[in-house]
């Protein structure tokens, strides 16, 4: 689950168990796009743990 921040201006309701908040439409688009990208990536790499540890492995080296 993705977390995010919202300017307080939008909010409208707040209780113990719910934030009600009412945000632009382009803003929600937004995030959206967003969630789409973030979720096409762990797509891609979803099953290929072996080949993201050789690239971690890698970047480490040349870091370090």
């Amino acid at each position: 689950m993705p977390i995010i921040k919202i300017p307080k201006q939008y909010l409208v309701e707040q209780n113990e168990e719910f934030i009600t908040v009412d945000v632009p439409a382009a803003v929600v688009s937004l995030w959206q796009g967003d969630y789409a990208k973030v979720a096409r990536a762990k797509g891609l790499l979803k099953g290929k743990p072996v080949a993201m540890l050789a690239h971690l492995n890698t970047v480490r080296q040349e870091w370090g």
